[in-house]
């Protein structure tokens, strides 16, 4: 049975589960209004025999013979059915009175209430506790109710007050019918309103079925964009529409990490080979030998830069590179770079300081770090003309360690300032190829402060300088 569901549409799956537990409730209601109607119409058969009884030993007359029903009570149960003024009930009862010994002494019946006297029932009472039997009538069961009849104290007789139980199973095979008829028409009403409902439920499951379909890896632009409520459904189409341009989004830098890789790859490549072509063109002096091999050697250099620059990338998009968390001093990590660089800025012809901050400590990985503050401040020297200065502080700010690296270089306009951090982007001065950029630093700084759980945020004017502030978690 699982199975076969399994292999049927979610829809008619869905219909077939509603339908059974449908179907079990249905059961256990109509079971529960049976039985609950089948006691109230026998308690209440109960009471009108009890309340018959009661009337009727009120009545009783105790004679030599033994205890008689009233002629008027003998002679009104036996009028002929035919008279208007019958109780619609007096076919279906009877009462009887008995004596000590076990002999009937006055009887009012109809026909239709012909039940057989049976001394054996009443036996039991006339030792003085009444009982509730059930006779089988002619054309239906008795509900019949035996009390004993008391005279100076004494029993003296039975009183056998009986009503037909027709009416109640007629009652009850009426409701029986009903609801054997019902539930198969209300489970196959239910059953065509469920697929409809279903189905128009499932609609969008549809339609993202249908666009998954149409979705390939060179077209990620589909949306389903469907107008539905904040429920489940609603949440698993826009989630697919959040899926699909995250994918879109994901496969346009990918195709762009791979154009612009290709082409940073082609340059120096093109360069040696152009640099090989001219040494083996004609015979050359060792002198010019040397000067092709610095060439040459200088593209290897950029083409080994460049190759590690994209490894690093890709091993962190990949998240294969764990961080070895410790704490460090972030004013150390901030002089050591500055001090490493300060051979390139005297170089240059460039100032470079430090404005020491408090003593604050992170929780970094120390290489990650490094490699972090060696591109800010060799991006800031390599951008600030001679006779400028780059600055280097750190400290604590809003409950965050910071660090700030500034120059007074060339800045970057303010079109340019949103996209520095985007893989192979350059200004197109700040970033000459003649610098040895590849466009990759800022971009590996970006992750390494995003993998540290901080930001990193960058501020200019053309002309004027830029700032490079990063914030980190402190310890």
């Amino acid at each position: 049975m699982t199975n076969w569901l399994n292999r049927r549409g979610i829809r008619i799956r869905l219909t077939l589960w509603y339908l059974m537990v449908l179907a079990i409730v249905l059961a256990l209601f109509g079971g529960g209004v049976y039985i609950a109607l089948r006691e109230s119409l026998e308690d209440s058969l109960d009471a009108s025999v009890r309340g018959r009884s009661d009337a009727l030993m009120s009545v009783v007359q105790i004679s030599d013979d033994g205890p008689r029903l009233p002629d008027s009570v003998v002679e009104a149960a036996n009028r002929s059915e035919d008279d208007e003024d019958l109780d619609d009930d007096s076919d279906e009862q009877f009462a009887r009175t008995w004596d000590r010994a076990g002999n009937v002494v006055s009887d009012a019946g109809s026909e239709e209430a012909e039940v057989e006297a049976q001394r054996s029932v009443i036996l039991p009472v006339i030792g003085g506790t009444e009982r509730w039997v059930v006779l089988q009538g002619d054309d239906a069961d008795f509900h019949v109710l035996l009390r004993p009849i008391f005279s100076d104290g004494q029993v003296v007789g039975v009183l056998e007050i009986g009503q037909s139980h027709e009416e109640i199973d007629e009652t009850l095979r009426a409701l029986l019918i009903i609801l054997v008829v019902a539930m198969p028409i209300t489970l196959v009403l239910a059953g065509l309103g469920g697929l409809l409902i279903a189905g128009r439920a499932l609609a969008p499951v549809d339609s993202v079925t249908r666009l998954a379909r149409r979705i390939s890896a060179e077209d990620l632009s589909g949306r389903l964009d469907l107008s539905l409520p904040d429920d489940e459904l609603g949440r698993l189409a826009r989630t697919f529409d959040e899926m699909i341009a995250r994918l879109d989004a994901a496969f346009r830098r990918q195709r762009q990490f791979t154009g612009d890789a290709s082409h940073e790859l082609r340059t120096p490549l093109t360069a040696l080979k152009g640099q090989v072509e001219v040494a083996l063109a004609r015979q050359r002096t060792p002198d010019e030998y040397q000067a092709v091999l610095r060439v040459v050697n200088e593209e290897v250099d950029r083409l080994i830069h460049l190759v590690g620059s994209l490894l690093t990338l890709a091993r962190a998009d990949a998240g294969e590179i764990g961080l070895a968390r410790e704490p460090i001093s972030l004013g150390d990590a901030v002089e050591g770079v500055v001090e490493q660089l300060e051979p390139l800025a005297t170089q240059r012809g460039i100032a470079i300081a430090v404005d020491r901050g408090p003593e604050t400590t992170v929780e970094a990985d120390e290489s990650l770090l490094l490699q972090l503050l060696l591109n800010l401040v060799d991006n800031a020297i390599k951008y600030t003309p001679s006779g400028g200065e780059v600055r280097a502080t750190w400290g604590v700010d809003r409950g965050s360690a910071f660090v700030t690296v500034s120059d007074s270089g060339i800045g970057i306009d303010a079109s340019d300032l949103p996209h520095i951090f985007e893989r192979f982007y350059r200004v197109d001065k700040a970033r000459s190829r003649s610098e040895g950029g590849t466009g990759l630093g800022l971009a590996i700084s970006r992750w390494i402060v995003e993998a540290h759980g901080g930001e990193i945020s960058a501020t200019s004017q053309a002309g004027e300088g830029s700032a490079f502030t990063v914030r980190l978690p402190t310890s």
